[in-house]
């Protein structure tokens, strides 16, 4: 599904060039779960951030579901992210004044797609989240914003989702639940890659990618 050759990313500091990536080969198979590990600086977040089309490499080609991704311009990144791509952060990102349903469908404005109520009201129950739907942030503890932000990220119907530390900022027990649907959203054939500094819950994944200074281990 995703292919990546020669992978290479430099960042420009003034006079000090940041080499973050350096030649990554990495091939990742239609339904797989795929942890991502490495201590701070290794590349772990750029690798994502390439991965979603968020950041363009330096050197090097990726493809994605067949499709080329060099080259692209910024409006055909933003249909690829749109329309493939589910994002799950360390912070959770829902915006205080809206409710829990109105957080989840608002991706549907940026891409003026239109659901029911019904669908979005499904995918909350997907989460566990059926009976919060009118609830405002402030008023869910944090492993239930975590599976807020994971329905929006499945509100476009993604082939894969990007997790980057879906558990950094939650506790052992919201941190097993969190993995136990992400596991679940993977056996219904969503492909998921996981950035994560738990060793444990990385090791449950189908594969675990080491990074060590921008190169896989």
């Amino acid at each position: 599904m995703i292919e990546l050759k020669g992978i290479e990313k430099i960042y420009i500091r003034g006079a000090e060039h940041v080499r973050a990536l350096n030649g990554i080969d990495l091939s990742i198979g239609q339904g797989e779960f795929v942890s991502i590990t490495g201590h701070s600086g290794s590349g772990k977040t750029t690798l994502l951030h390439i991965l979603g089309c968020l950041d363009k490499p330096t050197k090097g080609a990726m493809s994605l579901s067949g499709i080329t991704i060099n080259g692209m311009p910024e409006s055909g990144l933003v249909k690829i992210r749109r329309q493939k791509i589910g994002f799950v952060f360390q912070q959770f990102y829902l915006i205080p004044g809206l409710s829990v349903l109105e957080n989840v469908a608002l991706p549907l404005l940026f891409g003026r797609t239109k659901k029911a109520t019904d669908e979005i009201k499904s995918l909350l129950k997907l989460v566990g989240l059926q009976d919060k739907i009118d609830r405002k942030p402030s008023e869910l503890s944090g492993g239930e914003m975590q599976r807020v932000a994971i329905a929006r990220a499945l509100i476009n119907n993604p082939e894969v989702i990007l997790a980057d530390e879906p558990t950094g900022n939650l506790d052992t027990e919201n941190s097993e639940n969190i993995f136990l649907l992400l596991k679940s959203l993977n056996s219904r054939g969503i492909t998921i890659i996981m950035v994560t500094h738990n060793t444990d819950l990385a090791g449950r994944a189908d594969r675990i990618i080491r990074l060590k200074d921008g190169k896989i281990q």
